[in-house]
């Protein structure tokens, strides 16, 4: 199986002390760090640079539902300036993440946050970039996938899924194998997180498994994303590239 291979990073420390990395495809970066005006991409990452992740969507999306018009046009102001910023820096991905219990939990939550994740994808959509909704294994959507795709198919247009995978937490990977089985991939991304400071090195064998589930995505290639956690070092990156295929 062909997979292509990228690096996620969140902050200017990694992304200065980032390897080269030939193995790896493409580059995610988190959009803290890429709307800094000293963002500065490393010469060896310049053609690689696909995505912008962030963990703060949630708490804005969620700060957001009731507050009124005007806070909600000034956000769109604000993101589509963004996108526009992020196409210029060849960036085709956006992804989008929201508080899934809430979503679950309570219905008129669910059905305006429905609306501003529609005004966002029109957003992307005007730049020509890609709308991805993350998903984290294990975590509270992940046990309960049929929600998921109830929410996700509700928004009427083609987001794709992004899995922010954590596989070295309790459970992992048998949640991953189970809802792959209720879920067939629609998307083929998918974000690795370990923490290499806590020695959760990848392995050879724990990539194997993790590629096993990925036989039903179809004719698509798999797009692997690996984020080391933020301390991670030199050694944690020569021992990812060691076991890269």
């Amino acid at each position: 199986m062909k997979i292509n291979y990228g690096i996620a990073v969140s902050s200017f420390r990694q992304l200065s002390e980032l390897p080269e990395l030939k193995k790896a495809g493409f580059l995610e970066v988190a959009s803290n760090c890429i709307q800094s005006p000293d963002f500065v991409l490393p010469r060896a990452w310049k053609n690689r640079l696909n995505r912008v992740t962030s963990r703060s969507e949630a708490r804005t999306f969620s700060a957001m539902i009731g507050s009124g018009r005007g806070v909600m046009k000034e956000f769109y102001r604000v993101f589509s300036r963004n996108c526009e910023a992020y196409a210029r820096l060849g960036v085709t991905e956006i992804t989008l993440t929201v508080d899934w219990e809430t979503v679950v939990n309570d219905s008129d939550y669910a059905d305006e946050l429905r609306e501003v994740l529609r005004c966002c994808y029109g957003i992307i959509y005007r730049n020509r970039q890609t709308a991805l909704l993350e998903m984290r294994i294990p975590g509270f959507i992940s046990s309960i996938p049929e929600n998921f795709i109830q929410f996700r198919n509700s928004l009427l247009f083609p987001v794709r899924t992004l899995i922010d995978f954590h596989p070295h937490e309790p459970g992992a990977l048998e949640m991953l194998t189970a809802f792959a089985k209720k879920m067939p991939f629609d998307s083929s991304r998918f974000r690795v997180s370990f923490d290499a400071s806590g020695g959760n090195y990848l392995s050879s064998n724990l990539l194997e498994k993790i590629l096993s589930s990925l036989h039903i995505v179809g004719k698509e290639i798999p797009e692997i994303c690996f984020y080391p956690g933020r301390s991670a070092d030199k050694a944690a990156f020569a021992a990812l590239e060691a076991v890269l295929q």
